[in-house]
C-alpha cells in the first residue's frame, strides 16, 4: 500500500544489523504523526522470532498506548503490536500484545530465552480475562508496574478491556528492556505493511530486523497526513452494497477526492469507484452494483488530497448472500465409501447454507488460497483449477471458524500442497479431497524445518477431515489437537512419513497423534501405511472410536496411553516389524473383530483392560466386517480415489503385494510432484449447496480400482489428462 506523503519526516532504511534513527521530535509521537512500518519473517512465535522492530530502550515501568488503523493480511497469523523485549537476540524472552489481521487482539510470551512461546489462546489461556483469549480492538495498550504487566484492547481509546495480566509466575523480565512496534508477515520473503498512530509512553529511535530475514523491513514516520477511515458495509444484496469511509483529517489540504477500491476475494487487482470530492472532514458513501452473489468482497475507503496527497483504510470485508430465498436443504447423495464424512461425531459444516459465500481459487498458488482461507467468517471454497500449490516452505493456518475445502470441485488431477503444512487452528471445518505433501523442502535437520501435513488445533472443536491424503511429514503425518472436541478422520490415506529427515529428534516417521483429554474423535475408514509408529497414538485422557482402518508395515500400531477409553473394531494390520501387540499401552477399549495377517503378533497387550460394551460410539456409524474392510479401503481411502495419483497408487500397491520401505525423503520415491494445471469454470448453485457438494464429492469417490491380486479392470489418465485403461492420475516428478 503506497502513501504520498506531504510532510514525512524521515524514511527509516534497515540492514539486518539494524541502524539507529534520531529520536522523535517529542517525547511521544503525537496524534497527527503516522508510523509506518514494513516487516518480514516467518512468525514471532515457537522459540525464536523473526520479524522487524521499532523500539526504545525502558527502565522499570511504562504505559505504552497506540492505535493500529492498518495491518496488511500477508497470512492469518501476520501480527503487530507493543512488545517488551529483553534483548535483540530472536530467541530472547518477551511479551508481546499482538493483532492479526481480522482485527483480535491477544498476548503472548516467551518465558525464558529460547522457551516456546504460549498466549492467551494457545498454552496460556488459563491468564485470560476475556472469552477465547482475544477481543476485536484497534486500540492497545501494554503497561508494567512492578512485576506485572498488563495488555488491554479498546475499540475507542477511552474505554479500556483487561485481556490478561501476567506477572513473575509466568516470566521474570529485568528492569532494561525494549519496548517497540513489532512487525512480521508470517511469510518469508514478503513484507508485511503496518500503519499506528496515537503511539504515546515511548520514544522509538531504534529500526532493526530481528531474526532470519529474507526481505529487510524499514519504518517512515510522517506527520501532517490525511487520514480515511473505512466505514462498515450496509444494504448488502446479491448485487449491490452501500460502503464509504470517514475522512478525518486532510493533511493542510484544500480538498480530498475521497473513494472506494474493492475487489472479489482472493482476486489481487483493486476496482475504483467514481469520487467525491470534500472540502472539510466528513463521511463519505458509494453504493456498488453488478456484483457476483455468494462471493466475498475486500474494500478500503481511499482519499487522495488537492496537493497530491494520498491515503487508504483499513480493509473490510462483506459476503454478498444468493438470490435463492428459499429454505436450505442439507440432503445430497452418501459418499462412495461406507464411512460417510458424517457418521462420526462432528457434525459437518451445519453452518453451510445456500447463502454462504464462496470463494473461487483460479490458480494454484499459496497467495490465492490463503487470502481465501484467511477471510474471517463462513466460507466455502472451490477450485477452477488443478495442479500443485507449493507453500514455499509455510504453514498454512487456518484461525477463523466455518471453513468448507472442497477439492473435489477442482478438475483433473486436484489439488496436491507440497513443501508447507496446513493447520485447522479453527472450529467447525470440514476439509475434502486434497492432498499435503510437506516433504524435507531440501532442507538439513538444522532448520527446525517439522511440519504435520494436516493437523487440527489445540482446543479446536467440531472438524472434518475427510478423503485426504497426506504423506511425507517430519512429524506426524495427521493428527489432532490437544483438548479437542468431535473430530472425525475418514477415508485418508495417511502415509510415508520421514523417516530420518529434519526432525531434531531424528527418527520419526510417524503417522497420528490424538492429543490429550480429546474427546469424541472417530477415526474410520482410514489406511496407515509405511508409518514406523503412532497408526494412531491415543494420548492420555482421549475417547475415540477406531473403526475399519487397515495399518500396514509398521512397528508400533494401536498405542493407548493411560485414562484412555477407545472403541477398536474391524480394523486390519498386516506387516508388523516388530512381536509387540497390535493394540498397547494402558487404556479401556472395547476390542472385537480386529484380525492381523501374516503374522502371530497378539492383538492386544497385557496392559489394554478390555471391556464388553462400547465406552463410546457415533450413533451414525455402520462397521464393515473386517474380511471387507482391506478390499473397501483400497476402493476408497486418499483424494480423489476415482482420479488417483501416481503416489497414492504406489502406495496402495505396496500395501497388497507386501512391498514398500520407510523413506527418509521424497527423492527416494520420485520426489515432489508436478501436477496439471487444467482449468475449468464452475457455476455454483443458488441453492441446494449440500447437494451439489456431495455430488462432486461422490463423482470422485467411485473408485473402479482393484489392487494385484483382487482383480483387473484398472484405469488411469494419461500424461494429458484423458482416461485410459485405469483410473490413476500421473504425478511427474519436479525437479
Amino acid at each position: 500500500m503506497a502513501h504520498k506523503r506531504r510532510s514525512v519526516l524521515r524514511a527509516i532504511g534497515v540492514s539486518t544489523l539494524g541502524i539507529t534513527a534520531a529520536a522523535l521530535s517529542s517525547g511521544t509521537a503525537a496524534a497527527a504523526t503516522i508510523i509506518t512500518i514494513r516487516g518480514g519473517g516467518t512468525d514471532i512465535w515457537n522459540t525464536e522470532d523473526a520479524f522487524h522492530f521499532y523500539s526504545d530502550e525502558v527502565s522499570g515501568d511504562f504505559d505504552v498506548e497506540v492505535r493500529n488503523t492498518y495491518l496488511e493480511n500477508t497470512d492469518a497469523n501476520a501480527k503487530t503490536g507493543i512488545m517488551f523485549r529483553e534483548s535483540m537476540d530472536p530467541a530472547s524472552k518477551n511479551v508481546m500484545l499482538r493483532r492479526t489481521p481480522n482485527g483480535e487482539a491477544s498476548l503472548q510470551w516467551r518465558p525464558e530465552d529460547g522457551a516456546e512461546t504460549v498466549s492467551t489462546t494457545s498454552g496460556g489461556e488459563d491468564e485470560s480475562e476475556v472469552d477465547g483469549g482475544s477481543l476485536e480492538a484497534e486500540w492497545l495498550r501494554l503497561r508494567r508496574s512492578g512485576d506485572t504487566i498488563e495488555a488491554y484492547g479498546s475499540s475507542d481509546g477511552d474505554d479500556w478491556t483487561l485481556i490478561a495480566d501476567i506477572d513473575t509466575d509466568q516470566l521474570e523480565l529485568s528492569d532494561d528492556a525494549y519496548v517497540g512496534i513489532p512487525v512480521t508477515s508470517h511469510d518469508t520473503g514478503t513484507l508485511c505493511t503496518a500503519e499506528v498512530r496515537d503511539l504515546s509512553g515511548i520514544d522509538p529511535n531504534d529500526s532493526r530486523d530481528i531474526g532470519d530475514i529474507e526481505a529487510n523491513g524499514d519504518v517512515d514516520v510522517a506527520e501532517g497526513v490525511p487520514f480515511v477511515s473505512t466505514g462498515d458495509a450496509t444494504d448488502v444484496t446479491a448485487t449491490s452494497a452501500t460502503v464509504g469511509g470517514e475522512l478525518t483529517d486532510l493533511g493542510g489540504a484544500d480538498s480530498a477526492e475521497c473513494y472506494v477500491e474493492y475487489r472479489e476475494v482472493p482476486t489481487e487487482a483493486w476496482t475504483e469507484t467514481e469520487r467525491q470530492t470534500l472540502a472539510e472532514p466528513g463521511e463519505f458513501q458509494v453504493h456498488l452494483e453488478d456484483l457476483t452473489s455468494r462471493r466475498y468482497y475486500e474494500y478500503r475507503a481511499a482519499i487522495e488530497t488537492s496537493d497530491g496527497d494520498g491515503a487508504n483504510g483499513s480493509s473490510e470485508t462483506f459476503g454478498t448472500p444468493s438470490r435463492w430465498n428459499g429454505p436450505t436443504i442439507r440432503k445430497g447423495p452418501d459418499s462412495a465409501s461406507n464411512v460417510d464424512l458424517a457418521d462420526g461425531f462432528a457434525d459437518p459444516a451445519p453452518w453451510l447454507d445456500d447463502d454462504t459465500p464462496v470463494i473461487k481459487i483460479r490458480e494454484p498458488t499459496r497467495q490465492q488460497l490463503s487470502a481465501a482461507l484467511s477471510v474471517d467468517g463462513p466460507r466455502l471454497v472451490v477450485f477452477e483449477t488443478s495442479g500443485v500449490i507449493d507453500l514455499e516452505q509455510q504453514r498454512l493456518t487456518v484461525t477463523g471458524d466455518e471453513l468448507y475445502i472442497a477439492g473435489q470441485t477442482a478438475p483433473s488431477p486436484g489439488i496436491t500442497l507440497v513443501q508447507g503444512d496446513l493447520w485447522i487452528d479453527a472450529n467447525d471445518c470440514v476439509i475434502q479431497h486434497i492432498r499435503v505433501r510437506p516433504g524435507d523442502a531440501n532442507l538439513t535437520e538444522e532448520s527446525d524445518w517439522e511440519p504435520d501435513a494436516i493437523r487440527t488445533g489445540d482446543g479446536t472443536e467440531n472438524n472434518v477431515i475427510d478423503h485426504c491424503t497426506t504423506t511425507w511429514g517430519v512429524d506426524e503425518n495427521l493428527s489432532v489437537g490437544y483438548e479437542t472436541q468431535n473430530t472425525t478422520v475418514s477415508n485418508c490415506l495417511v502415509a510415508e512419513p520421514l523417516q530420518d529427515a529434519t526432525h531434531h529428534k531424528g527418527d520419526h516417521g510417524y503417522g497420528s497423534l490424538i492429543g490429550d483429554d480429546s474427546e469424541n474423535v472417530t477415526l474410520a475408514g482410514n489406511v496407515w501405511a509405511h508409518n514406523y509408529d503412532r497408526n494412531p497414538r491415543l494420548k492420555e485422557g482421549t475417547r475415540s472410536v477406531v473403526a475399519n482402518n487397515v495399518m500396514y508395515h509398521y512397528r508400533d500400531g494401536i498405542w493407548m496411553d493411560p485414562d484412555t477409553e477407545a472403541s477398536i473394531e474391524g480394523n486390519v494390520f498386516r506387516r508388523p516389524v516388530s512381536d509387540q501387540p497390535n493394540i498397547f499401552g494402558d487404556g479401556t477399549a472395547a476390542v472385537v473383530d480386529n484380525v492381523l495377517e501374516d503374522a502371530d503378533n497378539p492383538i492386544v497387550g497385557d496392559g489394554i483392560s478390555e471391556v464388553d460394551s462400547r465406552p463410546l460410539w457415533p450413533e451414525e456409524l455402520d462397521v464393515l466386517p473386517s474380511e471387507a474392510v482391506l478390499e473397501h479401503n483400497l476402493k476408497h481411502v486418499g483424494a480423489r480415489p476415482a482420479d488417483r495419483t501416481e503416489a497414492d497408487e504406489r502406495v496402495l500397491e505396496q500395501l497388497v503385494t507386501g512391498e514398500g520401505s520407510y523413506i527418509d525423503s521424497q527423492e527416494e520415491v520420485g520426489g515432489y510432484p508436478d501436477l496439471e494445471e487444467n482449468t475449468w469454470p464452475i457455476r455454483v448453485p443458488q441453492s441446494a449447496t449440500h447437494a451439489w457438494l456431495r455430488a462432486k464429492a461422490r463423482f470422485v469417490e467411485k473408485s473402479n480400482w482393484f489392487g494385484p491380486g483382487l482383480g483387473d479392470g484398472r484405469g488411469h489418465r494419461d500424461d494429458h489428462g484423458h482416461r485410459g485403461s485405469d483410473n490413476r492420475s500421473r504425478e511427474h516428478p519436479k525437479h
